[in-house]
């Protein structure tokens, strides 16, 4: 199999289901050894979790360029082309670096049969290794246990808070989905951010035997205190100008996972690069406001429970709130209580994504004002302010219609 440009390379892409999982590592450890992709020189950073994994990924390879490294991030889902999904230097590569991996991992692997994300991991795997990276961070899909990139040998594991999501793949309880989670540490170094007893329990268990540091231990009333070389740096919600509350503890678990890599790989660990990289990194679709429209990529109970609390703590308001979500994905009713007295009118938007909710059936769900709307577009035509949130798929069709927002 060959691809003579982007566009045929994203066609097959597509044709292997966005949403397609098949569990298992075979496929990817198969994949891996035939291209030779076994272990290399650079250091791996591989996050893991259920909230906060793309900004703590963001963050952490931000910290690594600011101090001067070759970087390489992969990430997940992406917003609104697939080619922000893998960068080099905080940068997407050209659509003909894209062809050349695809033919490449094709031509040795067409029999396989990788899934959509297994596709795109070996592939990023391919450039990282060819572009001779100090650092790779790689954010995991969905789990931990069966993950495509838990086939890859890491240097520190670093968990994000875990939560209820997916409970249809990882299973119906916390414990269950902490549990496949966990598959990801007990084999490297971890760091782990704030988790609930249970979880940081099963956590701790799946971890012993290598060092495992929580972002718990630094916490103190003024923010965290990260142990750093040549002393410890005291990260407050002064070093995150104009950005929400909850990414103080994404920004932190970067900064503790940075101290760990830069005392294992004997690299800098700078607090003024560190304050400075901090204060000026954002990220698209999260909590990024654009004019009157406020965007944030929340879309489960933990997520949108910290974005309420956001809010409601500088007691802003909206006109409208443009809200939809995913059919597998669990409405806590309470949760939809505080988010429609965030705003005077609720809207649900229909997405064009087989997936998606079904407006009419969703909009009950916020009392019988709600309404559904025929389009994103259609919902987003009024003059007063409006949040956008519920889904990662909303956020990304709403750079779809701005794309001179996107940040990359």
């Amino acid at each position: 199999m060959k691809f003579a440009s982007f566009a045929d390379f994203q066609a097959y892409l597509d044709s292997l289901g966005l949403f397609s999982m098949q569990l298992g590592l075979s496929r990817m450890h198969e994949a891996l050894a035939r291209l030779g992709l076994g272990r290399s020189g650079r250091v791996v950073a591989h996050v893991v979790g259920t909230n906060g994994k793309g900004s703590t990924s963001g963050f952490l390879d931000a910290l690594a360029r600011g101090h001067g490294l070759r970087t390489g991030l992969y990430v997940s889902p992406h917003l609104v082309s697939v080619r922000e999904r893998i960068r080099v230097g905080g940068r997407m590569l050209p659509e003909a670096r894209w062809v050349d991996a695809a033919n490449a991992v094709m031509g040795a692997c067409a029999d396989v049969g990788l899934t959509y994300f297994e596709l795109l991991t070996v592939m990023a795997l391919r450039i990282f290794e060819e572009e001779g990276l100090d650092l790779a961070v790689l954010e995991a899909g969905l789990g931990g246990t069966h993950d495509a990139t838990c086939a890859v040998a890491a240097d520190l594991a670093v968990m994000t808070p875990v939560g209820m999501d997916h409970e249809h793949v990882l299973g119906p309880t916390l414990a269950d989905i902490a549990g496949d989670k966990a598959g990801a540490l007990g084999r490297c170094p971890a760091v782990s951010g704030l988790q609930s007893p249970e979880v940081a329990d099963i956590l701790g268990r799946a971890a012993a035997g290598h060092d495992f540091l929580r972002l718990e231990e630094c916490r103190t009333k003024a923010g965290y205190v990260i142990p750093a070389e040549p002393e410890p740096f005291l990260l407050t919600r002064a070093h995150l100008p104009g950005l929400p509350p909850y990414q103080l503890e994404n920004a932190a678990l970067a900064l503790l996972a940075w101290s760990r890599l830069a005392r294992t790989g004997r690299w800098q660990f700078d607090a003024g690069v560190c304050t400075q990289v901090l204060g000026r990194t954002r990220f698209s679709g999260r909590f990024c406001r654009h004019g009157r429209v406020l965007v944030d990529g929340a879309h489960n109970a933990m997520g949108l429970t910290a974005l309420c609390e956001a809010l409601e703590e500088s007691g802003e308001r909206f006109d409208r709130l443009v809200f939809q979500a995913m059919r597998d994905k669990l409405q806590d009713p309470a949760i939809l209580s505080r988010l429609k007295r965030l705003a005077d009118e609720v809207v649900i938007p229909r997405l064009d994504l087989d997936r998606a909710c079904d407006p009419q059936a969703l909009a009950p769900c916020f009392g019988p004002e709600a309404r559904s709307i025929q389009s994103l577009a259609a919902a987003l035509e009024t003059e007063g302010s409006i949040l956008v949130c519920g889904s990662l798929y909303l956020v990304g069709a709403y750079y779809g219609l701005h794309p001179e927002y996107l940040e990359f």
